[in-house]
């Protein structure tokens, strides 16, 4: 039979409690204490490091915003870790007991037990009470002589608090001695205040705005200068720029010190560094004795410039031309008089532009200001006067970044003037003489660029003084008037033969500037009044001249048929060369003996050469000849118009010559000429081939004797036209000789009148 263990609560005796509790309350004080001791030593560390940090290197404000973060956050990272951990862990009386055995060996483990096992109920299988009561009191009883404080070390928390205290003294007896500096540091370092230590030397850098900021052209060279003020306790011997380009490593350089300042007369000792062609920004920091001047910036920016530039042209009325727009490039060249605008674009926002006016012109220079730039301020425009001469027109820019354009920009104005009217006319069928009655037939073309108003005749007759006959008036402003049908009449002029005529035409425009309008004159003619028979002998002299030029020609023709009629081919070269005009012509008459009798010796590329040369030369005299006989024909056709224009023509005279002559001269020269010279281009085209090639040298031949049969027509018609001068010329003296019979019958009647008055 089994009895039942006996259980009871036993509980530890309160002089036990009491130790534990005691034990607890210290370690808890320790933490505190020392917890604190670290908060007061990084606090005061914080303190002397920042004030020698500050003081000898005064960071800006965002490094000193860093370090005090940093303070705050090491701190309260001081305070969680020794205090707040510290106190979060659970201190049971477990705890404490293992704390007292471990001091104290001579509780053998009695205290712990009694703590481990008091204060729940005692299972007997596992524990006897009587024992644990026993226990119980053992372990009161050995805590009797134990003293609690004995269990911590106090050597650490001495040497914490000592060095606290020692730094709170120290700081304490720092800020009763230099409460100024302290003051500073707190706004400094606290307050983050931008106010500097003092100083035994002060500077001062010029051209910098309030930010530290100054903007120079990009390119441009920039003079950093500092002033040191002579007032002040020390004067420094260097001052050093340490900088650092975008992009580039940190460098430093010492000032140039200009000159020795003397206190009592100079208010600064000036130094003086340049930077030489700025490409990118600057950070910089001048340094000099005890003073700095920190977070200066150069800022390199572009140089305002002209992007785009137009010129609008409003052309003087009388063009009556529409504005127009034009993009500015090189020397604008606009007609004189016409007001102009300038309209430009900049490359950055401007505050004012000035213009310059060069090239020796009296006109004072304008500035434009904010108001005549465009709402964005990048671009402007400018009214130019009536341009009447040339004008040089120079823009510099200045932006809103106080920074001048590197160079002017040149807009130069060339006025073109208004040109007279170019007259191309000429007198058609006028020779150099004229009869009492001619008619003086003006041809061609007068062109204005901005319109013909009206076109005349100035003539003059002899030494009198020259007169004006209207040809033409024209209110449509064309721009080209031709001549056609406009003539000059000799008869209204009642000149007599002997007398010399000068006449020119002239045209005028619609320019009403200064000056009035432009006048062109075309070719001045000089013609002399001659009689009808005059005129005559020298037309008659012309033609004999023509006739012997036309002969040249045909011999020139002759010439042609004869090269063709002596080209040889392949074997046949003998038999082939002795073909003539009619076909049957012997060797010895076209001049082809020799080719007769060397065609067997001679290679067959000796006879291509000599049929390429016979061909070229006879493809030569062949385009000659047809200019030269288009050149007969329209003087034969002047000859013609001359008669008819001096009134000295007759009906078979005209026909003689416009029939007889001309037409047919310009039918050889516009169609029998040319097809000779198509027949001989092909047959150019054929010299190797020994089939083809005779029968086209043939068909040239034929063509050439086509010409010269035409040509020798016409020559009988002008030797015919010679005889019917000669005839006519041989009347004409018989006339002259009955006239002056009649005036020698005349004189002796009126001597014998005299004679029988005088008897």
């Amino acid at each position: 039979m089994t009895i039942p263990s006996e259980t009871s609560r036993i509980e530890l005796a309160p002089e036990v409690r009491g130790v534990l509790a005691q034990l607890r309350a210290r370690i808890r004080r320790y933490v505190w204490i020392e917890g604190l001791a670290s908060g007061v030593v990084w606090l005061g560390l914080a303190f002397w490091l920042t004030l020698l940090l500050d003081w000898f290197f005064e960071p800006p404000v965002a490094i000193r915003m860093v370090a005090l973060v940093a303070a705050g956050l090491i701190l309260l990272a001081i305070l969680v870790q020794r205090i707040g951990l510290r106190l979060a862990a659970p201190l049971a009386d477990a705890n404490m007991a293992t704390v007292l055995e471990r001091r104290f060996p001579h509780l053998d483990d009695t205290l712990l037990t009694a703590v481990v096992l008091a204060g729940r109920p005692a299972d007997a299988s596992e524990c006897d009470s009587q024992m644990l009561r026993q226990t119980c009191r053992e372990a009161a009883g050995r805590l009797a002589g134990v003293r609690v404080r004995e269990v911590f070390n106090p050597v650490p928390l001495r040497r914490q608090v000592a060095f606290a205290v020692g730094l709170s003294i120290s700081i304490a007896a720092f800020t009763a001695l230099q409460p100024a500096v302290v003051g500073i540091w707190a706004q400094r370092s606290l307050a983050l205040s931008p106010m500097l230590w003092p100083r035994a030397t002060r500077l001062v850098v010029e051209g910098f705005d309030e930010h530290g900021r100054v903007k120079v052209a990009r390119g441009s060279e920039f003079e950093l200068v500092a002033k040191a003020d002579t007032s002040w306790p020390a004067v420094p011997q260097v001052v050093e720029v340490r900088y650092r380009a975008e992009g580039g490593r940190p460098q430093r350089e010492s000032m140039s010190r200009q000159g020795n300042a003397v206190p009592e007369r100079d208010a600064f000792q000036d130094y003086a560094l340049a930077f030489e062609s700025v490409l990118t920004s600057i950070d910089l920091d001048v340094f000099g004795g005890d003073a700095a001047v920190r977070g200066l910036r150069i800022e390199a920016v572009d140089h305002p410039s002209i992007n785009e530039m137009q010129l609008t042209v409003a052309m003087p009325a009388y063009t009556k031309r529409p504005d127009r727009t034009l993009p500015v490039s090189g020397v604008m060249q606009v007609p004189r008089g016409s007001r102009l605008a300038v309209h430009a674009r900049s490359n950055k926002p401007l505050v004012r532009v000035r213009v310059d006016s060069v090239l020796d012109d009296p006109a004072p220079s304008t500035v434009l200001d904010m108001p005549a730039l465009d709402a964005d301020q990048r671009g402007f425009t400018m009214s130019v006067p009536p341009l009447m001469d040339d004008k040089t027109l120079q823009f510099t820019l200045f932006d809103t970044d106080g920074i001048e354009s590197r160079e002017p920009t040149q807009l130069r104005l060339v006025a073109i003037p208004d040109m007279p009217p170019q007259l191309a006319v000429r007198l058609k069928g006028i020779g150099t003489a004229v009869t009492p009655r001619a008619r003086l037939p003006v041809v061609g073309e007068i062109h204005d660029d901005y319109g013909v108003a009206r076109t005349w005749f100035e003539f003059a007759v002899g030494e009198n003084a020259l007169q004006m006959r209207i040809i033409n008036e024209s209110k449509s402003a064309p721009a080209s008037m031709v001549l056609k049908d406009e003539a000059f009449e000799v008869a209204d002029l009642d000149v007599t033969v002997g007398q010399t005529l000068a006449l020119i035409v002239k045209a005028a425009d619609y320019h009403d500037l200064a000056g009035g309008p432009n006048v062109g004159t075309g070719d001045r003619w000089h013609l002399e009044v001659v009689t009808a028979d005059q005129l005559r002998a020298m037309l008659e002299a012309r033609e004999l001249v023509l006739r012997q030029r036309f002969e040249q020609i045909i011999h020139e023709a002759t010439e042609t048929r004869d090269l063709l009629a002596r080209m040889a081919f392949g074997g046949n070269a003998a038999g082939e060369s002795r073909q003539g005009a009619g076909g049957n012509v012997s060797a010895a008459e076209d001049g082809s003996d020799e080719d007769a009798a060397s065609s067997e010796s001679i290679t067959p590329m000796q006879q291509l050469t000599r049929r390429t040369l016979r061909v070229q030369r006879a493809l030569q005299n062949s385009r000659k000849s047809m200019h030269e006989t288009k050149s007969v024909a329209d003087a034969f056709d002047d000859i013609g118009l001359q008669l008819i224009n001096n009134r000295v023509d007759t009906e078979e005279l005209r026909f003689r010559i416009a029939e007889g002559i001309a037409r047919p001269l310009h039918a050889i020269a516009d169609d029998t000429l040319p097809e000779l010279e198509r027949r001989v281009d092909m047959l150019q085209q054929s010299l190797e081939d020994d089939t083809l090639g005779p029968a086209r040298r043939d068909r040239a031949r034929r063509q050439a004797d086509e010409v010269l049969l035409a040509m020798q027509l016409v020559l009988q018609r002008m030797i015919e036209l010679e005889s019917f001068n000669e005839a006519v010329e041989m009347l004409r003296q018989i006339v002259a000789l009955q006239g002056d019979l009649e005036e020698q019958t005349k004189r002796r009647q009126r001597q014998r009148v005299l004679d029988l008055l005088e008897d």
